[in-house]
């Protein structure tokens, strides 16, 4: 019951400092090549077994043909044989749009993309969750990727389902990047007599996982409606528990909206941090 009761709570709640130093310079960013491809295997990794280990859920999942869905991926025209890093990215709506800009921000940091269609509010969670754990370990068997740098991001309702991700799955995402929205596995007070609830209970091991070497950029902004949310997430959240790397952001004048991509560049730099030393 209490299973089926999370997945519900998903289903409410989708609207509910460190010195920078640039990956790469401006001279060396590469244009990145934009293509819509599908995949025909899925992960060893997002069957019901390991979702159920992973997010402590025993509901059955939903119909799902990895054959009948599409991705976005970004990547260099001309791939290097060095291995870039991986960005999964989930959008609140079924487009996979980000802002243009990113694309010299992902590349800086020598980052591929991915993104797959379909995945928004309107999709159900454990979809959702699916859809972004294919595309991680299929862009993996693609292309030489760095799994010291595998982030999974979003916004709003996306980054809610990334935040989740980004602590249950601590062993395949390195890095987490929430932007206006964020999930979290314990009761989180709020004002007076209300709080946020738990959506999902994460296998003991990974979570410890999580809390030592994974990294969590949260950004809200001044006005977003999700902000309270967020902030209390951070402090009474994840620094509560123990959580080592923690960079929460809150922006001067911002709505819910994603931010500038000054501040994208920042939260990948933080992300980044450690993969340098």
């Amino acid at each position: 019951m209490k299973a089926c009761l999370t997945i519900a709570m998903l289903l409410l709640f989708r609207s509910a400092s460190p010195q920078t130093v640039a990956w790469g310079t401006e001279t060396s960013v590469a244009a990145l090549a934009r293509m819509d491809l599908q995949f025909t295997q899925t992960a060893p990794y997002s069957d019901e077994t390991n979702i159920s280990r992973h997010f402590g859920y025993t509901v059955p999942l939903p119909e799902y043909a990895i054959t009948n869905e599409s991705f976005e991926l970004r990547v260099p025209s001309n791939i290097s044989s060095n291995a870039w890093g991986l960005l999964v990215w989930i959008s609140p709506g079924n487009e996979t749009s980000i802002p243009g800009e990113w694309d010299v921000e992902l590349a800086r940091h020598q980052l591929l993309f991915v993104a797959a269609h379909r995945s928004g509010n309107s999709r159900h969670p454990l979809d959702r969750f699916r859809l972004a754990l294919d595309a991680t370990c299929n862009v993996c068997r693609r292309y030489a990727v760095d799994r010291r740098r595998i982030y999974i991001g979003g916004f709003s309702g996306g980054a809610r389902i990334a935040s989740m991700l980004g602590v249950a799955y601590a062993d395949v995402f390195t890095g987490t990047l929430c932007f206006c929205g964020v999930n979290f596995y314990k009761d989180v007070a709020a004002t007076g007599s209300q709080y946020y609830p738990a959506t999902f209970t994460p296998n003991p091991g990974v979570l410890l996982q999580g809390k030592r070497s994974g990294r969590f950029v949260l950004v809200t902004g001044e006005h977003d409606e999700n902000r309270d949310n967020t902030e209390r997430i951070a402090v009474k959240g994840f620094k509560r528990e123990g959580f080592r790397n923690v960079f929460y952001v809150e922006i001067p004048g911002l709505s819910h909206e994603i931010p500038p991509t000054t501040v994208l560049r920042t939260a990948l730099d933080y992300l980044t941090e450690d993969s340098r030393r």
